[in-house]
């Protein structure tokens, strides 16, 4: 069984940019390495909040994303994606084509997650709104127990409690995603990553 690490900046940026986009599915990636007990999950990269389909530009932000990655000797390690209606819970079938192109190119591992719209609408003090999903047997399974065993786990106990803190200051108003960054290049996305948390 493996033994995924996952920090804080890696929880905490799907959960901002689904709040900075609450009517919309959004999604982007997770770095991190890849370890011989298994996946550290160090930092996400928001993608999009108009199209979270596989297009051209997914590719683009993709390969662009890659290379950061490699210049914080990074991989990527996942993704994530955030529904638009608060009751829609269903792993969309682009983000598990997505996530298996991630796990061919990172010798048989990644992860998924999927950010759980109904808790995160109610963020309560020890229970997870995001539901990892681990591919086993070929399948991606969701993960029962969420940050509370060794087979996904947070790097740092008071996580959730930091989390909330960042909600409070509006912290995803500092958040710049791929589709922004298109509509405005001096808007940084890539290093949305390295948000001061």
């Amino acid at each position: 069984m493996s033994n995924n690490k996952v920090d804080i900046h890696a929880y905490a940026i799907p959960l901002l940019h689904a709040a900075k986009y609450p009517s919309s599915a959004v999604c982007g990636v997770l770095l991190g390495t890849d370890t011989t007990d298994g996946l550290q999950v160090k930092t996400a990269v928001p993608f999009f909040h108009h199209w979270t389909t596989l297009t051209p530009m997914l590719e683009i932000a993709l390969k662009l994303t890659d290379m950061y990655a490699k210049k914080n000797d990074w991989v990527i390690v996942g993704c994530y994606h955030a529904n638009a209606r608060t009751e829609d819970n269903v792993l969309p079938e682009t983000t598990i084509k997505l996530a298996e192109t991630i796990k061919k190119n990172n010798g048989d591992k990644a992860i998924i997650f999927l950010v759980n719209n109904k808790q995160f609408s109610n963020l309560q003090e020890d229970e997870s709104a995001i539901t990892p999903y681990l591919n086993i047997e070929n399948q991606w399974k969701k993960v029962k127990e969420p940050f509370t065993t060794n087979e996904v786990s947070l790097s740092e106990k008071d996580t959730y409690s930091k989390v909330r803190g960042l909600f409070s200051s509006s912290a995803y108003n500092r958040l710049n995603d791929f589709d922004e960054h298109v509509e405005n290049v001096s808007l940084d996305w890539l290093n949305s990553s390295k948000l001061v948390l």
